[in-house]
């Protein structure tokens, strides 16, 4: 299932990604993948909680569509952790 929707704007699939699935992801400009939750969706953003190793602290980073369609992330997301969707490949 892909994630991202060809429109005239590259947006999220809001059926295949969901607010509590966890992922997988990687920007091209970091050296691994960072596991975290999906907080929010919207049809540009992808909000990510994610735990920074730092005793106890949370921390966010945001996933854009145009970035994603452009290659500069590659992401894994999962509902149930049986059935994985991936987009992009991971360093």
């Amino acid at each position: 299932m892909p994630l991202i929707i060809d429109n005239i704007e590259k947006v999220f699939d809001a059926s295949s990604i969901h607010k509590g699935d966890l992922i997988r992801a990687q920007y091209h400009t970091w050296t691994e993948a960072i596991n975290g939750l999906v907080t929010a969706v919207s049809e540009d953003k992808l909000t990510v909680l994610f735990l920074p190793g730092l005793g106890n602290v949370t921390n966010y980073f945001t996933i854009l569509a145009s970035e994603v369609s452009a290659g500069k992330w590659a992401v894994k997301w999962s509902a149930d952790l049986v059935t994985i969707n991936a987009e992009g490949v991971m360093v």
